[in-house]
């Protein structure tokens, strides 16, 4: 649904962001509320998935920074990433199972 707006990733020139709201995707474990990489930012996103019966969050994303803003950033950015993470977990009282492709 969300698309990044950042000077480095131009991927609101190529992706259109998505129009068909959130949803809770019923499986042979469990219902999940898939979120996907900017979603994952946004609080109304997974709690829209949980009142729609998730029992888990699955959040897939490729997020990395730009070399230049690794040594700046690094440490504080992955201290977000997983602190929205546990966040969406608490607030929503569902487990959160988070991907994420880091690379050195």
């Amino acid at each position: 649904m969300h698309i990044p707006d950042d000077p480095l990733f131009f991927e609101k020139y190529y992706f259109t962001p998505g129009d068909t709201g959130f949803m809770s995707v019923p499986t042979k474990h469990a219902k999940v509320g898939p979120l996907i990489c900017w979603d994952q930012w946004y609080p109304e996103a997974a709690r829209l998935t949980a009142m729609q019966g998730a029992e888990v969050h699955v959040l897939p994303d490729r997020h990395r920074l730009a070399p230049v803003r690794k040594a700046q950033y690094g440490e504080a950015q992955v201290s977000a990433w997983q602190t929205m993470q546990r966040s969406h977990a608490i607030a929503n009282g569902i487990f959160v199972a988070s991907v994420n492709q880091h690379r050195p």
